[in-house]
């Protein structure tokens, strides 16, 4: 029998099918696909609770009922009971308390309050302001405040590694103003502060990082400048990020001006996740309504297409510009071919019977002159987007595969094992009904069974608050997912401007050589 109702886990992985084999933008530098996610990795995870998790399953523990409480986490519902704005944990707990021995959750539990649910208006309006309030605390389109840059020397004795100067171009939050804003750090220290950053924020939208190396890559020039602008791109997100940018470790990180392999291994740092002491606030509870789950659904159901079309917008936005390098080529080729040609025209057109000849080669001299001139505004219009466009397009496939990182993590680690504790309690509660009937039963053995149940409860109550809060968590990155919106326009205003920018200086130069070549000799 189920406690909670018919309650459907709108997230669980067997609901969604398999998504396409992930591949990795940095796995060939030709082909240079760019929709991977190297966020998951492939061991088994661990629950809130201890609980080994493998998918999105835990172990069972004794006598199972066949009760999703993961849902409990997307509010989504199935039945004739609407979803109506205020759903409330209360509203959950009344069912919770109904399957236990009548007695309602704990009471030094957060959730010993029976919330009503709500159906007053101003319930929608204070989801507003909430909703307000969080999408203003993230700016995507503001500038990026960390250059990183290689150092061209290499250290190490056998195995030689690169190192890269970070610097923070503005004073950081909740740091000691400094002359000094730039740190020495290694790939291995990038790579140190996504994992922790992983283990305090699992449910946050936590950025990418290029690899290390592939193959004999390692040291190819190409590589070297992708993975330093991959490293630029990750720093820049995490401080953008309204709570990722006040954590000590990513200030450490930007600040600690010693080798951090050496301070990781002497500092005692905290990792663990933001959630622990935290309660759920009832306001939250108030507002939550069932379409932000089915938008997050929707949101999970299409972001591989939404991935897969950017990137490939992306690849064409960069294929034109390695075009331009190609005609710029082309042009100076054709410049270098007419000055050979203009040399060797008065071996073939006498200049005793006419002066026409010298007059053709000084306007030829003039279209190589404009080629040279084309060629240069070329280089710099390729220039231009290598440096500032093409990075702002990869930045968008950043974020969403930031974004999808945070669903796929859910799906594997925001498990609980509720059911399980709910049919131990029925045992337990049984039982104890039977003790009373047998005095010679009663005492340390009746008290050891009312603890037990006491804890299970106390353990529902805690991984309800846990479930609440994740709901939180990733309802706050979702919000802050919507301002990126605006990367697609800018990132389009920009290419526009460039382009017309470079046309019009392209149009100038070809109007100054026509009125140049109209003088140019068409008869004796």
């Amino acid at each position: 029998m189920s406690l909670f109702g018919d309650l459907e886990d709108p997230w669980r992985s067997e609901q969604i099918s398999g998504p396409p084999a992930a591949q990795n933008e940095w796995a060939s530098l030709s082909a240079d696909p760019l929709t991977s996610s190297g966020i998951l990795q492939g061991d088994a995870r661990t629950s809130s609770n201890g609980a080994l998790l493998r998918g999105s399953h835990n172990e069972s523990i004794g006598p199972s009922v066949q009760l999703d409480t993961s849902s409990l986490i997307m509010g989504q519902q199935t039945g004739t009971t609407p979803a109506n704005w205020g759903d409330s944990l209360g509203d959950v707990n009344n069912q919770v308390s109904r399957g236990l021995s009548k007695g309602d959750m704990l009471t030094e539990t957060p959730f010993a309050e029976s919330t009503s649910r709500s159906t007053q208006p101003n319930t929608k309006e204070d989801y507003e302001i909430w909703l307000s309030e969080v999408r203003k605390a993230y700016n995507p389109l503001s500038a990026d405040i960390i250059m990183v840059e290689e150092i061209p020397e290499r250290e190490g004795l056998l195995f030689k590694h690169t190192n890269y100067l970070v610097r923070h171009l503005v004073e950081l939050p909740n740091t000691e103003p400094t002359s000094d804003k730039s740190v020495v750090r290694r790939y291995s220290d990038f790579v140190w502060l996504q994992e922790v950053l992983l283990k305090k924020y699992p449910f946050r939208m936590i950025p990418d990082l290029p690899p290390k190396k592939i193959g004999s890559h390692n040291a190819d020039s190409v590589f070297l400048i992708k993975r330093l602008n991959g490293l630029s791109r990750f720093i820049n997100l995490v401080v953008k990020h309204p709570v990722l940018k006040t954590d000590d470790l990513v200030l450490t990180f930007l600040t600690v001006p010693t080798d951090l392999l050496g301070w990781r291994k002497n500092a005692s740092y905290d990792t663990t996740d933001e959630f622990t002491d935290k309660k759920i606030g009832i306001p939250f509870i108030k507002m939550w309504h069932k379409e932000l789950a089915d938008r997050w659904n929707e949101a999970d159901s299409s972001i591989d297409t939404l991935l897969d079309l950017w990137a490939k917008i992306t690849i064409l936005v960069e294929r034109y510009e390695k075009r331009m390098k190609f005609i710029s080529q082309d042009r100076a080729l054709l410049a270098s071919m007419l000055d050979d040609f203009a040399k060797n025209t008065p071996r073939i057109y006498s200049s005793e019977t006419s002066t026409t000849v010298h007059e053709i080669n000084d306007h030829l001299g003039m279209v190589s002159k404009h080629l040279n001139s084309c060629n240069n505004l070329t280089l710099f219009e390729s220039q231009e987007m290598s440096k500032e466009l093409s990075p702002r397009f990869r930045t968008f496939i950043d974020i969403v595969l930031a974004l999808k990182g945070l669903f796929e993590r859910y799906k594997i680690m925001a498990g609980n094992n509720v059911p399980q504790l709910q049919r131990r309690i029925e045992l337990s509660t049984e039982r104890m009904e039977l003790m009373k009937d047998k005095p010679d039963l009663r005492g340390a053995e009746y008290d050891k069974v009312k603890q037990s149940i006491q804890r299970d409860r106390r353990s529902i109550a805690q991984q309800m608050n846990k479930s609440w809060l994740v709901r939180e968590c990733i309802l706050e990155e979702y919000v802050h997912f919507q301002e990126t919106q605006f990367l697609i326009t800018d990132n389009f205003q920009r290419w526009a401007k460039l382009n017309m920018n470079y046309m019009e200086l392209n149009s100038n130069e070809w109007e100054k050589l026509l009125d140049s070549i109209q003088s140019m000799p068409t008869s004796r």
